[in-house]
């Protein structure tokens, strides 16, 4: 009886979620939709990111809030985040998507993991040593990022690959591979 309950709640709140998150980007702008879905019931977040843009897959499992910035500009601020079939994101995850996040079916976000799409450190004296650099970040499929595991822009994680706890990714994981460590290195062959 209680999960009946708890459906029919959703269900008669799911539009007036929505309309909320459309306002808030209507009138005040991304920022304000970026908060509001920090806050948002994760039953609702599926739902507020596909309505804004993003791509995803069946049966996503959102553990609790996710942080999200350097959206697009308009109404589709989030149509850079794709996520396939079946994908596990943790709590705190953070997308940073000035361009495409891709996470493969069946990959795994544990809590705190941290994606980044681009590097800047805008128009100041270190930026001729450390240049603008945005990339896409690809997760393969299968694959499993530990907790708070940091991934820098431009990277590939291949398929059915592990980043061990705390790791920071700065270049491309082989398919079948386990690393760890700041820089993250191969520590382990899966094949």
């Amino acid at each position: 009886m209680k999960d009946k309950f708890q459906a029919l709640f959703y269900y008669l709140n799911y539009p007036i979620t929505l309309v909320k998150a459309w306002l808030k980007l209507y009138f005040i702008g991304n920022y304000a939709l970026t908060s509001f879905i920090q806050k948002a019931n994760r039953n609702y977040t599926v739902a507020i990111l596909k309505k804004f843009g993003a791509n995803i897959g069946k049966t996503p499992n959102f553990n609790g809030k996710i942080i999200i910035d350097n959206t697009s500009l308009g109404s589709k601020p989030f149509k850079n985040i794709y996520i396939g079939d079946n994908c596990f994101i943790g709590t705190d995850v953070f997308f940073d998507l000035p361009d495409e996040i891709i996470l493969e079916n069946n990959a795994i976000l544990s809590a705190g993991v941290k994606i980044l799409t681009h590097q800047d450190c805008g128009g100041r004296p270190m930026s001729k040593y450390y240049p603008r650099k945005v990339g896409k970040v690809i997760i393969g499929e299968n694959s499993w990022i530990g907790l708070n595991v940091v991934i820098l822009a431009g990277v590939s994680i291949g398929k059915n690959s592990v980043v061990a706890a705390g790791a920071v990714v700065t270049k491309n994981i082989p398919a079948f591979s386990v690393a760890a460590g700041n820089p993250a290195k191969i520590i382990k062959s899966l094949i």
